[in-house]
C-alpha cells in the first residue's frame, strides 16, 4: 500500500509550468484538473513518434520509451500539491470584507484602512484563491497576539491569569541558582472523528455494502529523553493496539478499530520533566565537532541559495560553533515575527520562506535554526510536542543544537522572540542554552513515520503533537479531525 505521506519526500521537485501559474493565481481546481491530466498521461502515446502528429507509424517498431509512465520523484511532487491546493482555502477562508468584519467584531473603532494598512506591512498572511486575495484563518489571532495597541482596544478581552512571564523567571532564577528545575506532569489526550464526519463515512461505507468503518487513531506519547524520565501511561479509553517504542522519532500510543458508532481514543499518561540551565558561551568547544545531524532533509530542511548566503552573513570569519549558534539564534529571535500559520501541509520549503520573509510560529522558527545551524557544520535536531503551563496545554516545538564537550542543548527561538518583544533580554538569553519544565516531548524527528505508519494523508506529514486519525484508509483533517488536551496535575520538585 502507498503511504501518500513519502510523496512529500519530492515536494521540492516542482511542477509544470501550467499549473505552478495557475497555483500562484489561486485557481486551485482548474491546477488539480492538469495535475489529473498529467498523472493521467501514457508517455509511450505521446512519445515523439508518428503517432503524437496523428499518423501511424510504417516499417520499424517504435522504440521502447524509458519512463512510460512519466518521471517518478514529479508524479509524487503531484500527488502532494494536488492534495495540498485541495486544502488552502480551508486555510485562508476570508475575503477582505469577512475578514474586516470579524476585526470589528473584536477590536474597538477597527476600519478597512487599518487593515488593508495591516496587509501592506506583511502583518495579516493571505494568498489568491481563484483569482481573489482570501486571508488565513488564524489572523484575527496573530493581530491580537503580536500587536498591543489592537490587543488594549479589544472589545472583549481574556481575563487575567498566572503570569506566564513571571513563572519563567522565577524557573530561571531556581535553574541558574540550582543548576535544574524538575517538574511531574499527568497530562490526558483524546483524538477522534467530529460525529459529522463520521456520519459521512458511515454513509459512504454503507454504500459500498459495508456497515461499519475501519478506524486507525495515533496520539503523541512522551518519549525517553534527555529531559524525561519515569514515564507512566496511566489509564486508555481502551487497550491500545500498539504503544511505540520509547526511543521512537515520533512516539504515539495507536488503536485500530471497527466501529458502528462512533467513539474517541484517549490516554492519560505522567511523566518526570527536568529542565537543566546552560550557557552556550561559557563552554570551550573541542578542535574537532562531530559532523552527525549536519546534512538536508528534504522537502524543508534544505540549503537554497539565500540561505547559504544568509549563514555566510551571519557567520563569516567566526570559527567558535557556540558563537555561531548564537549568532542564528540571534537573527532568528531578533528578526522573526511571530504569525500563526496555515497548516505546515500546504507550506513548501520553511525555513528559507521564513527567512525570507521574517515570519514564522514556532516550529518555522525551530527550522529555520535547525537549517542555518546545519550550513554551518552545527549539528542541530527538531524536538516537539506540548508546552504545559498551570493554565493550559498547547503545541510547541523547539530545536536542539550539539556541540562537544558540552552535547546537546537547546533553542527555542520561538520563546526567545516573545522575550525580545517584551524586552526581557535575560529570558531571551535563557532560551539560547536551556528551555523550562513546561514541556511534553514526544517527537524528536522531523517528517518522521508512526509505528505503525499511517498510509493516508496526515493532518500534518512533518509533526504530531495532536493525534492523528485515519478511516478507511482516507487520513482526517480540519474540522473533521477532534484532538483535545487536558492538564490533570503539575506538581513542582
Amino acid at each position: 500500500m502507498k503511504n501518500w505521506n513519502e510523496t512529500f519526500r519530492s515536494l521540492n521537485v516542482g511542477l509544470p509550468d501550467d499549473v505552478e501559474r495557475l497555483k500562484a493565481a489561486g485557481y486551485y481546481q482548474e491546477a488539480i484538473e492538469r495535475i489529473d491530466a498529467y498523472l493521467a498521461e501514457d508517455w509511450t502515446v505521446t512519445q515523439n513518434s508518428p503517432r503524437s502528429q496523428g499518423a501511424e507509424p510504417v516499417g520499424e517498431e517504435l522504440p521502447q520509451n524509458p519512463t512510460p509512465h512519466g518521471v517518478e520523484a514529479l508524479r509524487d511532487a503531484m500527488l502532494a500539491q494536488r492534495e495540498i491546493m485541495r486544502r488552502i482555502p480551508a486555510e485562508y477562508c476570508y475575503t477582505e470584507d469577512e475578514a474586516v468584519t470579524r476585526m470589528q467584531g473584536l477590536v474597538r473603532d477597527f476600519t478597512r484602512e487599518e487593515f488593508r494598512l495591516l496587509v501592506k506591512e506583511g502583518r495579516v498572511d493571505w494568498r489568491f484563491v481563484e483569482g481573489e486575495k482570501h486571508y488565513l484563518d488564524r489572523f484575527a489571532e496573530t493581530l491580537l497576539a503580536t500587536h498591543a495597541d489592537l490587543a488594549a482596544r479589544q472589545i472583549d478581552p481574556p481575563a487575567p491569569g498566572t503570569s506566564a512571564r513571571e513563572f519563567r523567571n522565577r524557573q530561571h532564577e531556581q535553574m541558574e541558582r540550582d543548576g535544574q528545575a524538575s517538574a511531574r506532569i499527568t497530562l490526558k489526550t483524546s483524538v477522534g472523528m467530529s460525529d459529522e464526519a463520521f456520519a459521512a463515512a458511515l454513509a459512504e461505507a454503507k454504500a459500498e455494502g459495508r456497515n461499519r468503518v475501519h478506524v486507525r487513531a495515533w496520539l503523541p506519547i512522551p518519549a525517553a529523553c534527555l529531559s524525561q524520565s519515569e514515564i507512566e501511561l496511566l489509564d486508555c479509553t481502551e487497550p491500545p493496539a500498539r504503544i511505540a517504542d520509547e526511543n521512537a522519532p515520533q512516539r504515539t500510543v495507536f488503536w485500530e478499530a471497527d466501529l458502528t458508532e462512533n467513539r474517541r481514543f484517549g490516554v492519560e499518561y505522567r511523566y518526570r520533566t527536568t529542565a537543566v540551565y546552560t550557557d552556550p558561551m561559557d563552554i570551550r568547544p573541542d578542535a574537532q565537532q562531530p559532523t552527525f545531524d549536519t546534512g538536508e532533509e528534504a522537502p524543508h530542511i534544505v540549503f537554497t541559495p539565500y540561505l547559504r548566503a544568509l549563514a555566510h552573513q551571519l557567520t563569516d570569519g567566526i570559527t567558535d560553533p557556540a558563537e555561531k549558534a548564537k549568532r542564528i539564534y540571534d537573527y532568528v529571535t531578533l528578526n522573526v515575527r511571530y504569525h500563526y500559520q496555515p497548516a505546515y501541509f500546504v507550506q513548501e520549503c520553511l525555513p528559507d520562506q521564513c527567512a525570507r520573509n521574517r515570519r514564522g510560529d514556532c516550529g518555522i522558527m525551530a527550522l529555520t535554526f535547525i537549517t542555518l545551524c546545519r550550513l554551518v557544520g552545527i549539528p542541530a535536531q527538531w524536538q516537539s510536542g506540548l508546552s504545559v503551563s498551570l493554565t493550559g496545554v498547547g503545541c510547541h516545538d523547539w530545536a536542539m543544537f550539539y556541540i562537544a564537550p558540552k552535547g546537546w542543548m537547546y533553542a527555542d527561538c520561538s520563546f526567545g522572540a516573545s522575550m525580545a518583544r517584551q524586552g526581557d533580554e535575560k529570558m531571551r538569553r535563557h532560551y539560547f542554552g536551556s528551555l523550562d519544565t513546561g514541556r511534553m516531548v514526544a517527537n524528536r524527528a522531523f517528517e518522521a513515520p508512526f509505528d505503525p505508519p499511517m498510509t493516508g494523508f496526515r493532518s500534518d506529514p512533518y509533526d504530531n503533537q495532536s493525534g492523528e486519525c485515519e478511516v478507511d484508509g482516507v487520513g482526517l483533517y480540519g474540522d473533521a479531525l477532534d484532538t483535545r488536551k487536558e492538564l490533570v496535575n503539575y506538581e513542582f520538585l
